[in-house]
């Protein structure tokens, strides 16, 4: 899973903003043109940018974390993507709704016993990570969730699941619906995993989906 993420910083802004511009497709809104935020951890049910295409261009924009539950209890925050074809909730998404979640590293807990100890990942030449998603609106608000997929490499010692990570190079197929759905379940993309030195909260909300 993926239960947080490091919020862009303003070079980070300035860097994904040269790559979006060799995809090359026009960035017909952007909603960072006068960034702001601090840098840091992002929660479920912050908002944050993603990436989103329609047929005159890029969206960059700020979405809500976190899928709304039926019930009207909690979030739902990621997608397993061997599932989301079956999945009511997110196989409409997979149609109209594909997104990319950039950051600069996300995070994952590892059980100790009876404590969880926060490890960090990043990419291992310091890029940007590029995490597929879905999006949808609901409610008068548009909301994302991170797809993930079994994990491998370093981050199979500390979780079995992973966000799924496209390179820069595949963003546009993904956004464009060019990549099936069944792709992503085959991405590989290692990345360098390190203990965190802050607490080791665990964070509330998770999704099982």
């Amino acid at each position: 899973m993926c239960g947080r993420y490091t919020v862009l910083t303003e070079d980070e802004i300035m860097e994904l903003r040269e790559i979006l511009e060799n995809i090359p497709l026009p960035i017909v809104r952007d909603d960072f043109k006068d960034y702001d935020k601090k840098p840091g951890d992002v929660f479920p049910s912050d908002s944050a940018p993603i990436i989103t295409s329609n047929p005159d261009g890029i969206a960059f924009e700020s979405v809500k974390w976190g899928f709304k539950k039926w019930n009207g209890t909690g979030l739902i925050i990621n997608a397993r993507c061997e599932t989301i074809k079956q999945k009511s909730i997110f196989s409409r998404c997979i149609e109209t709704g594909r997104c990319v979640v950039p950051a600069g590293e996300f995070f994952q807990w590892k059980k100790l016993g009876k404590t969880n100890k926060k490890y960090y990942a990043k990419d291992k030449n310091g890029d940007l990570l590029f995490m597929a998603g879905l999006y949808r609106d609901h409610e008068g608000e548009r909301e994302s969730v991170i797809i993930t997929k079994e994990a491998a490499g370093e981050m199979a010692e500390i979780h079995d699941r992973v966000p799924v990570i496209l390179r820069a190079g595949q963003l546009r197929s993904w956004l464009n619906g060019e990549m099936a759905a069944e792709d992503i379940e085959k991405m590989e993309y290692d990345v360098s995993v390190a203990p965190c030195e802050e607490e080791n909260d665990v964070p509330e909300q998770i999704s099982l989906f």
